[in-house]
Formats: structure tokens, sequence, C-alpha cells
């Protein structure tokens, strides 16, 4: 009894392995005919993931599958999408793509002392770099730079005059009362980013994506007819069709049976992610 045990389970880890390398060789195919190679497909899936968009590269080159086939190679590309979301390719992807939408720390801002004397010492090197230029002009056009030196002269003074309202040390509280609220509001924030973003769970990125295809997808008309234009462009006759985003049109070039594996492959993906 214990060897038909020992038997059936290695017969069963054989199928599994043997299944695997056929998904693989039906994987490696499908890249091929696209001409792709991984690092191209896994930069395109992670830029459709993330920025939800449904992009497919050398598109043309899959009209090359017979039309009863297209359904099949639908589940090969959406299990080489799920396999790819367990890689370390991706999880470095990913935390970069998280960092990146981390928000950002507010400045801390700096005193009236510190910004009137950044002022000073600007106003300072432009009324330095005025007179020099001028020196370079002719005499008849060193007049030129007078008007704005002397408004630069007296806009020093008035940065350094003690009575200056603008830079008093006033101003210093609420600039800190204001950074205080940008570091309260930049905490709520960095919640909100966590719990969004959690540490190694794209589910979000993958809920949302497979959510929009399917609202996209869920009205595509099949039976649409078309029309070629002066210019040898095939387009929707209804003009309501033709306003459709791309993967709408997409949906409808692929056709009704690979549309259909699309969405029942999203759905089934959908209900293990809950």
């Amino acid at each position: 009894m214990k060897k038909v045990l020992l038997i059936s389970a290695l017969l069963f880890i054989a199928a599994g392995f043997y299944a695997g390398r056929i998904f693989d060789e039906r994987a490696n195919r499908l890249l091929q005919i696209m001409q792709l190679d991984e690092n191209d497909a896994s930069s395109t899936i992670f830029s459709n993931l993330s920025s939800g968009s449904y992009y497919i590269p050398s598109i043309k080159k899959l009209k090359s599958i017979a039309a009863g086939e297209r359904a099949a190679q639908v589940e090969v590309i959406g299990n080489y999408v799920k396999n790819y979301l367990t890689s370390e390719d991706f999880n470095k992807r990913f935390n970069r793509y998280r960092e990146s939408k981390k928000p950002a720390v507010p400045e801390k801002p700096k005193t009236m002392e510190q910004l009137n004397a950044e002022n000073k010492q600007s106003i300072k090197k432009s009324i330095e770099e005025m007179k020099k230029a001028k020196t370079s002009l002719p005499a008849d056009q060193k007049n030129i730079y007078d008007e704005s030196i002397k408004m630069m002269e007296e806009q020093l003074k008035e940065l350094e005059n003690p009575d200056n309202s603008a830079y008093n040390a006033e101003m210093d509280d609420y600039m800190k009362q204001a950074y205080e609220q940008q570091m309260e509001q930049h905490k709520k924030d960095v919640a909100e980013w966590e719990a969004k973003y959690p540490v190694g769970k794209p589910d979000f990125l993958v809920k949302t994506w497979l959510n929009s295809f399917l609202e996209v997808s869920k009205d595509v008309d099949f039976k649409a007819q078309t029309a070629i234009d002066e210019k040898g462009r095939t387009l929707f006759v209804k003009q309501e069709y033709e306003r459709k985003n791309n993967t709408w049109k997409l949906c409808f070039r692929a056709g009704k049976e690979t549309t259909e594996a699309a969405r029942k492959f999203a759905q089934a993906w959908l209900s293990e992610l809950k």
C-alpha cells in the first residue's frame, strides 16, 4: 500500500513537472513569435501594470497565430504574467515603483535672517556683474546699466534696513507653524501611502489593472461594421465606436473568442486575489 502511494506521489510530481515544461515551451514559443526576450517582456508587463495600460509590443506578429488557437494563448500569456509577479525581478521593480510614490518630506523653512542674507548676497553679486559688464561698453553706452544698478542698490539698502517688516522675527513664527502643519499632513500622507502600497504586495495594482480591463471589454460589439476611408485606414462606421479607447478596439480586433478567454482569466485571477 505504501509503495502504491509512493508511486502515485512520484507520478503526480512528474506530471506537474512535465506540465510546467510544456507551459515554459509554449511561453517561449509565444515570445519568439512576438520577437521579445524575457527582459523586454518583463519591462512591458511591469509598465502596463503600473500605468494601467494594455500595450502589446509587436502586436502584428500575433496575427500569425491561427484564430482557433488564440484563446489558448491567452492562458499562456496570463500564466506568464502571474509567474513573473512572483519573481525577484518584479519585486525589485515594484519596490522602486513603491518608493517613487512615497510622499516627499516637506522642506524645513529657512529663517527670515537666512533669507535676508541670501537675497542681499544675490543682489550684491548682480551689482558686481553689471558693473563689470559696464566697463566693456563704449562711453556713450555705459549709462544703459546705470538705472538698473541704482535700483538694485536701493533694494539692497531696504534689505539692510532693520525696520524692514518683510524680514522681521514674527515671520519666523508663521513659517514655523506652517511647517509643523505640513509635517502633520505628511504623516497622514505616509500612512495612506503605506496602506496603499504595502511592502511586497502588489495586489492593488493587479486588481486595478484587471478590473479596468473587465470594465472596458464588457460591451465590445464584435459585429460592428468597419469601412476603409480615402487614406486606406480601417475605421468604425459608428462614430461612437471610433471614439472608443485603444483597449476596446484591441479587443474588437482580437475577436470574441479571444476576448472572452481573457475576461474569463481576469475574473478567475480576481477571485484568487479576494
